[in-house]
């Protein structure tokens, strides 16, 4: 055997320390760096117009058991710029790798898209996991958002106008609207000047949600909304293949018939205030507006004694209906990191965050077994019941089709055009959107 000099053995020992320690921490290199990989990527971006807080204390919870997802991002971009932002991005190269999609502005965005395929996320698992609603991300082609959250439309009833007014609940169809609510608690002078109304139906530019109550009146009057076939969008609005009465044409009827002033129902009319204002001011008995707008009205007037419902319906009616914005996580076509987006998707999608995510953002989620649980909160339990039967529209876009409504309830309202005329023109003016 060769004989080593003290040298040669220290020399060869600190070789032999070195690799085995080089060995130790690339072996530590590839398990972290493997799993980021195989999950998430090296990073995933993921823009929207939703609380950039809600989503950080979501992100924190799920990192703090899987320390991989650390490379997923949200960012809050401002609505009125988003549109604009996004299509910069795509231009540039820079593409987020997610956004996350309201379904109003599905037909908006949708060529920017990109749809996962039926064979990755199926339509039975959509149909078991998510409420119906929630399907309208499920198109012909794949599936272009994971849906996670729904703000449903809910009547914010004020209990101290109904209270001194002989009312002791929430009205739960739009007859006792007419007959009960409307003539006890609407007041007005000898001149037919509006003291206090009981509800902001009939004008546009100062009813928030106008355009929102509206397609959800055609909803409930059975209206077929927009369908999909192979030759593009089909605008079946104020059509109805279970109502004998066209849907948009009952509903600006009965919509504008509280701004008539020759009406017994005249509650409302342009020189009113904006009619959440109304409310916050204990000027209006009945507002109409999304679910996640509860606490911020508490927080905005600690004092006004109101409480929240489901929106009435038609006595006769036997499907359920409300409007409901839908979210779901969408994918670019342009994302650099399609897979990582996904499997990052997939994660907030389950059932723990989830419910962590929309109880942040104030809204419900689309998950069946969520919903099925209830909740105690009674703005969340309102919430969580009217999810179950929202159903919403393959708007074309948002803003676009705002002017068309409110040029249609113009023209009514200021008799310039017949009901049947401001539909049949709005309708027209729609289907050029597509």
């Amino acid at each position: 055997m060769m004989n080593l000099r003290p040298f040669q053995i220290v020399l060869l020992g600190v070789f032999l320390f070195l690799a085995f320690l080089s060995l130790v921490l690339l072996s530590q290199y590839k398990r972290t760096n493997g799993t980021q990989e195989l999950a998430f990527g090296s990073r995933v971006v993921i823009w929207g117009t939703l609380d950039q807080d809600a989503f950080d204390a979501t992100f924190r919870s799920v990192t703090q058991e899987d320390a991989s997802f650390q490379v997923v991002e949200y960012r809050e971009i401002d609505e009125r710029t988003f549109d604009d932002e996004l299509v910069n991005a795509i231009a540039e190269g820079r593409s987020p790798d997610m956004i996350v999609l309201s379904a109003d502005s599905l037909v908006k965005h949708r060529a920017k898209l990109l749809p996962i395929p039926y064979e990755t996320m199926t339509r039975a698992t959509i149909r078991s996991t998510y409420i119906d609603g929630a399907e309208i991300f499920a198109r012909t082609d794949g599936v272009y958002a994971v849906p996670f959250a729904v703000d449903p439309l809910l009547m914010y009833w004020n209990r101290d106008i109904f209270a001194s007014n002989g009312l002791a609940q929430a009205p739960r169809t739009w007859e006792e609207v007419v007959t009960s609510v409307v003539p006890q608690v609407t007041v007005r002078d000898n001149d037919r000047n509006i003291l206090r109304s009981a509800i902001a139906f009939g004008e546009f530019r100062n009813v928030r949600y106008a355009k929102q109550i509206l397609m959800m009146l055609a909803i409930q009057s059975g209206s077929d909304l927009v369908s999909e076939d192979e030759r593009g969008y089909r605008v079946n609005i104020n059509n109805s293949s279970v109502a004998t009465r066209a849907p948009l044409e009952a509903s600006v009827q009965f919509f504008t018939n509280f701004s008539n002033a020759n009406s017994p129902l005249y509650s409302w009319n342009r020189a009113m205030p904006d009619d959440q204002n109304a409310f916050l001011s204990g000027d209006l008995a009945i507002y109409f507006g999304p679910g996640s707008e509860a606490k911020n009205i508490d927080k905005k007037n600690p004092n006004l004694n109101f409480d929240v419902a489901g929106v009435p319906q038609g006595a006769s009616a036997t499907a359920l209906r409300t409007y409901g914005t839908f979210y779901g996580f969408a994918i670019p076509r342009a994302s650099q990191n399609p897979n990582g987006a996904y499997a990052a998707a997939q994660r907030l999608s389950l059932t723990k965050y989830t419910d962590e995510l929309t109880r942040n953002l104030n809204m419900a989620p689309v998950r069946r077994d969520l919903l099925s649980a209830g909740d105690s909160d009674p703005y969340r339990s309102a919430m969580l019941q009217s999810a179950l039967i929202a159903r919403t529209w393959l708007d074309p876009d948002p803003d676009a089709s705002t002017g068309i409504f409110m040029r249609m309830i113009e023209d009514v309202v200021s008799n310039r055009r017949r009901i049947s005329s401001a539909v049949g023109d709005a309708i027209s003016r729609l289907v050029l959107e597509y």
